[in-house]
């Protein structure tokens, strides 16, 4: 009997043991949830960008951390990561399909290897030249259209940027095409811009933004095109002799997110990041000017050379890149013809005026 009651002790002191064990695991686990902010009913927004702290694209980033944060009360928490800190552009692009990264502030160049159809903003002297008429543009039906088409790829773009127009740096004038010839330029991975320096006999190199710099400090690399702001911003003007201003395509930046975060957000906090985006949007706009003018005068004060093309010239390298139009079709077929003629009529309409 004594035995009896000692095995019952014994196997009670064990169960009680367990439970005890448990407990405090359980314990352990809600400890730990509650650091999570989810858990907490906090979102976090991390918006990444390649351009510097202090950009026009970086201030714009900046108003949308203001706007977002204030409209929800907090419950969004917005986390910025400028120069590339979370990747490349491809890694950016990649994290918001895998839900890791929220928002990516990106040109439309970095979107080619995963939706073809937005290289039509890498078309070289196809947009209008007059900011007005490039904001109706980027703001018409037929570009909803290409915005639209990034939801195939995991990725909702919220709207354009206008974040200046592109010109050409080297260490000399780039005002003809055999200017061009044998040198070799940074692009993104954009077929259209690819093709735009093999038309001009130029190689070109496909290569990540934060190594210009080097590449063309080393000569690895002979010229570059960005606007005039990212131009200065990246400090390209201390390694090259001559910008010449062509202003033959922009470098406007996609705004876009991650898809299906996005739509699984409450809609109030959707028109909150909308309301961001468009306020950032105007903050990154008066900046590019802004920045340019400064840029300007301190490309002038280096010494560098500072290049204004002729109505003869521009026309001149309209003609030898104008066959990238067929390109862009012949590769991408019918959506891409249907987009382009769209886009066509918003351009003709808008400056004929």
């Amino acid at each position: 009997m004594f035995k009896k009651s000692l095995t019952i002790l014994v196997v009670s002191l064990l169960i009680l043991s367990l439970v005890g064990c448990g407990n405090q695991e359980s314990n352990v686990d809600n400890g730990s949830q509650s650091q999570d902010p989810s858990s907490s009913g906090k979102i976090v927004m991390k918006i990444a960008h390649a351009a510097k702290p202090g950009s026009a694209r970086d201030l714009g980033a900046q108003k949308i951390k203001e706007v977002v944060e204030a409209e929800t009360n907090g419950n969004v928490e917005v986390q910025i990561y400028p120069a590339s800190q979370l990747g490349g552009g491809r890694d950016l692009i990649e994290g918001m399909q895998l839900d890791t990264i929220e928002m990516v502030i990106l040109p439309s160049s970095f979107l080619g290897g995963f939706q073809p159809l937005t290289t039509i903003m890498d078309l070289p002297f196809f947009l209008p030249e007059d900011v007005d008429a490039l904001l109706k543009v980027e703001q018409s039906e037929a570009a909803q259209k290409l915005l639209d088409s990034t939801d195939e790829i995991g990725v909702k773009t919220l709207m354009i940027w206008h974040t200046g127009y592109k010109q050409f740096t080297a260490n000399k004038p780039l005002v003809a095409p055999e200017d061009f010839k044998g040198l070799k330029f940074r692009t993104m991975p954009s077929p259209i811009q690819m093709e735009q320096y093999n038309v001009l006999g130029a190689t070109p190199i496909n290569m990540e933004f934060s190594e210009t710099y080097n590449a063309l400090q080393t000569g690895a690399i002979d010229g570059q095109e960005n606007p005039i702001d990212t131009t200065y911003d990246m400090k390209f003007h201390e390694v090259q002799k001559a910008i010449t201003l062509t202003n033959h395509g922009v470098l406007d930046q996609f705004i876009m997110v991650s898809k299906n975060w996005y739509e699984n957000l409450p809609t109030e906090i959707q028109d909150s990041i909308v309301k961001g985006v468009e306020e950032g949007r105007k903050v990154a706009l008066e900046m590019t000017h802004e920045i340019e003018k400064e840029a300007l005068q301190e490309f002038k004060d280096k010494g560098l050379e500072i290049v204004e093309i002729t109505p003869e010239q521009r026309q001149v390298l309209i003609d030898a890149t104008k066959g990238l139009r067929g390109l862009y079709v012949s590769k991408y077929g019918d959506k891409a013809a249907e987009l382009l003629e769209d886009f066509d009529k918003v351009i003709e309409g808008v400056t004929s005026n």
